[in-house]
C-alpha cells in the first residue's frame, strides 16, 4: 500500500502524517519494531529496497516513511529506480508513505501532458499522484483559515471576539504554523478572558516585526550574510526606507533598555515584570531579552548612533538606502 501526502500546507500534511504514525503504533505495532523513517534527500537505493522488501516482525504490517525524496534528492536515477522497486514489491503487508512539502501542482500538470523526459519530474511523481491514497494539502482560503482558527481556540477553551479573530487571520494569512503559534500565545495570555482586537494589536507581531527581530539577532551573532539578506528583503517589503529605519531603531532602543535594566537589576526578572517596569509589550520584552546576550552596552550605543547617522543621510543625500543599511552591517 502506498500513501502520498504532498502540497504547500505542511502544517496539515504533518498533522496527517503524525495521525497515521500514531494509529499504526496503537493498532498494529505498539513496540514500534516495524516503523522506519528514511530521509529522502539522502536516500540510497539499497536502503530503500531493504526497507520496503523486509517483512513485518511480530506484527501484521510494516510502515516505511520517506520524506522529501522528489523535492530534495539530487540523484539523477533514483526516482526511476524507486518507481521500478515499487512495481516489483507490491505488498499489502508493507505500508509506504511518501511525504513531500513542495507544491507540485504545476509540475504535475506538465508531467501528465508530456512524454517522459527528465526523470526528476516525469517518473515517480505521476506514479504517486495516481495512487488511491494520494492526498494534496493546498493552502487554505481565508474562510477556511478563519474556521480553523476558531476551532483551535475552542480546543484550548479560549474565547475570542469575532473582530479579533478576523484581525488575527488577516495578519497570519494561510501560514498555519504561525497562526497556531499565535493562538497558543494568545490563549495562554488571556487566562480565560475574552481576547479582543487590542490584544491582537499588542501581542501579534507582523511579518516585518518578525524579520526585524531576526535582523537584530543576526547582527548580534555577527552573521553578516544573513544580515545583508534580511536587509534586502526588508527593503523590498517596505516602501519607505525611513519607516524601516524607524523599526530597526525601535528594536535597538528596546535592546538598549533591556540590557541596561538587566545590568542594573540582575537577570532574575521575568519578561512580564520587566515589560511592566520598562513600559514594553511583554512579547517584545521576551524576544528582546533573548537577544541581549549577543551585545555589549557600548556596542548598542554605537549602533544606535550609526542609525541616527543613516537617518540624517537618508534625508539629506541621494545615496541608495540599501548601501547605507549594508554599511551598518559592515561596521558592526
Amino acid at each position: 500500500m502506498i500513501i502520498f501526502l504532498h502540497g504547500p500546507d505542511t502544517f496539515r500534511s504533518r498533522q496527517k502524517l503524525k495521525e497515521l504514525k500514531e494509529k499504526f503504533l496503537k493498532d498494529v505495532d505498539p513496540a514500534g519494531l516495524n516503523l522506519e523513517s528514511l530521509n529522502g534527500a539522502e536516500l540510497e537505493i539499497p536502503d530503500f529496497e531493504r526497507a520496503v522488501s523486509t517483512l513485518p516482525f511480530l506484527a501484521k504490517k510494516r510502515l516505511v516513511i520517506i520524506e522529501d525524496l522528489i523535492s530534495k534528492n539530487k540523484g539523477q536515477k533514483i526516482q526511476k529506480e524507486v518507481a521500478e522497486i515499487l512495481e516489483k514489491h507490491k505488498s499489502e503487508e508493507v505500508i509506504i508513505i511518501f511525504w513531500e512539502g513542495a507544491d507540485f501542482s504545476g509540475k504535475a500538470k506538465k508531467a501528465r501532458g508530456k512524454k517522459p523526459a527528465a526523470p526528476r519530474i516525469h517518473v515517480l511523481l505521476p506514479l504517486l499522484l495516481k495512487e488511491k491514497y494520494a492526498q494534496e494539502f493546498k493552502l487554505l482560503d481565508q474562510g477556511n483559515v478563519y474556521r480553523f482558527a476558531a476551532e483551535e481556540f475552542k480546543k484550548r477553551g479560549a474565547k475570542i471576539q469575532n473582530s479579533a479573530l478576523k484581525l488575527l487571520c488577516d495578519l497570519a494569512g494561510s501560514d498555519l504554523w504561525r497562526l497556531t503559534g499565535e493562538i497558543n500565545k494568545l490563549s495562554a495570555f488571556a487566562r480565560g478572558q475574552e481576547i479582543t482586537p487590542a490584544d491582537i494589536a499588542n501581542l501579534v507581531e507582523t511579518k516585518l516585526e518578525e524579520d526585524v527581530f531576526k535582523l537584530t539577532g543576526a547582527l548580534g551573532q555577527k552573521n553578516k550574510n544573513a544580515s545583508l539578506k534580511l536587509i534586502a528583503e526588508l527593503l523590498l517589503a517596505k516602501s519607505s526606507a525611513t519607516e524601516l529605519l524607524g523599526m530597526i531603531a525601535w528594536q535597538f532602543r528596546n535592546l538598549l533598555l533591556v540590557k541596561s535594566f538587566t545590568q542594573e537589576n540582575g537577570g532574575g526578572y521575568d519578561s512580564y515584570r520587566m515589560a511592566y517596569q520598562l513600559g514594553l509589550n511583554p512579547y517584545v520584552a521576551q524576544k528582546t531579552a533573548a537577544q541581549i546576550r549577543y551585545y555589549q552596552i557600548d556596542e548598542l550605543k554605537k549602533i544606535y548612533q550609526n542609525l541616527l547617522q543613516i537617518d540624517y543621510k537618508l534625508k539629506t543625500s541621494q545615496i541608495d538606502p540599501e548601501v547605507l543599511f549594508d554599511l551598518l552591517v559592515i561596521k558592526n
